[in-house]
């Protein structure tokens, strides 16, 4: 069993792919917002020396599921590009300056444009895309293959 964390805004998407992944026999986190996220997975970074990160978290935001700091611990992490109040492209960059999460398989799920999808991945040449709409066979494939790389 996989933890996967997915980062998307899109209620509808992440209802389905959580269902989906789940399944398949995964556990999943569902972040509904790039704030959530980070919060979780790096619970102790200082939010205030980052000017993308000091907006407070919007109140009332819909969601799957609340992560909480106890399932800050993920094997992958499914994210879009396209995200509110956060650019999907700044939260990478967080993910990719702190030791916890620089190493984290990741996998962009997004109907973002070739030229955002290849920054994306500049930054982060060890991630997967899959562009929307995807199959769940992708989806799979796409964990599969990020787990076992390197």
């Amino acid at each position: 069993m996989v933890h996967v964390g997915l980062l998307e805004d899109n209620t509808r998407i992440a209802k389905l792919c959580a269902t989906m992944l789940q399944y398949a026999g995964h556990r999943v986190t569902v972040y509904n917002h790039p704030r959530i996220c980070l919060d979780s997975l790096l619970p102790d970074l200082d939010k205030s020396s980052l000017s993308v990160l000091s907006l407070p978290l919007p109140v009332g935001v819909p969601g799957v599921h609340t992560a909480r700091v106890v399932d800050a611990l993920i094997d992958v992490l499914i994210m879009d590009l396209h995200l509110p109040d956060i650019a999907g492209i700044d939260v990478l960059r967080v993910l990719l300056s702190q030791p916890q999460t620089q190493h984290l398989p990741l996998i962009f799920c997004t109907a973002a444009t070739s030229t955002e999808i290849a920054s994306a991945l500049s930054l982060a040449p060890h991630a997967l895309c899959i562009e929307k709409p995807f199959t769940f066979q992708e989806l799979s494939q796409a964990i599969n293959s990020v787990l076992h790389a390197g």
